[in-house]
């Protein structure tokens, strides 16, 4: 049970870390933002779980430690200054955390401020939504609160293969076709074209294979990378890859989809 409390602590400190640096949620579901392959949601989803498994296996450890834990209160309450001086260090020190994080001081303040410049690093204007959580609406909804017209939208998805309807949910159709909301609603607003036979469309229509089916190397082809190139690149951020693998198959491994894969190499 010590093993158990010892690494679900340091699951719990590492995913703290990183929900630490996270974006704000309006830029990671924008974006498809990950790290590690993991999405701001799923880190977040570990860090409460470990956290319950922590707290579990703290009481059983205490449950099962029982009598050693209170002969220790006994030796320690023979010395009742010593016992008496933890006890109240131990509470300044939370109180005083406690009041610095609800009345801001340094360090707590700086601490907090750094908080928010590293989240807000993660935005750029190219890459920021119309409204916040603009992939939770309809496209109807969108194209209303976005100042756009609905028949544009629908267009420019349809020039692209994307067969949709006004009450189809923006971030769904965005997953179905492998794409983060951030680079549909560039097809979407016409400034951005989607690659032939990127993807299927929603009602199974579209010629040729979608971007997850493709080679890394034809995916280089495609824009104009050298294959080499992308492969170190890759595996200079962690990715096992060859030029001969899908890019399904390299996104599969690395629990990430088609389109993060894209990211990558258009960013190289």
């Amino acid at each position: 049970m010590s093993l158990l409390t010892a690494f679900s602590f340091i699951v719990i400190v590492m995913t703290g870390a990183i929900l630490y640096i996270t974006p704000p949620g309006r830029v990671a579901n924008w974006t498809n933002w990950t790290i590690w392959g993991l999405s701001k949601h799923q880190w977040g989803a570990v860090h409460i779980c470990f956290g319950v498994v922590f707290l579990i296996a703290s009481v059983l450890h205490i449950w099962l430690n029982f009598r050693p834990l209170m002969s220790y209160f006994v030796r320690k309450t023979k010395d009742a200054s010593k016992l008496r001086t933890e006890w109240i260090l131990a509470l300044a020190v939370c109180g005083l955390v406690f009041w610095g994080v609800l009345k801001p001081f340094a360090p707590f303040s700086s601490l907090l401020d750094l908080n928010d410049h590293i989240k807000n690093s993660w935005e750029k204007p190219q890459q920021q939504p119309p409204i916040p959580h603009a992939e939770t609406l309809t496209i109807a909804e969108l194209a209303k609160k976005s100042d756009i017209e609905l028949d544009t939208i629908i267009q420019n998805l349809k020039a692209a293969g994307i067969e949709t309807n006004p009450s189809d949910i923006f971030g769904t159709i965005a997953e179905q076709q492998n794409l983060s909301p951030n680079e549909l609603f560039e097809i979407a607003t016409g400034r951005q074209t989607k690659p032939a036979a990127s993807g299927r469309s929603k009602g199974g229509g579209g010629g040729g294979s979608s971007y997850g089916q493709k080679t890394l190397k034809q995916a280089c082809g495609e824009t104009g990378i050298e294959p080499e190139k992308a492969v170190e690149a890759l595996k200079a951020a962690g990715f096992e890859a060859t030029a001969d693998m899908r890019i399904r198959e390299i996104a599969d491994q690395n629990t990430m989809r088609p389109g993060q894969i894209r990211q990558i190499l258009e960013n190289l």
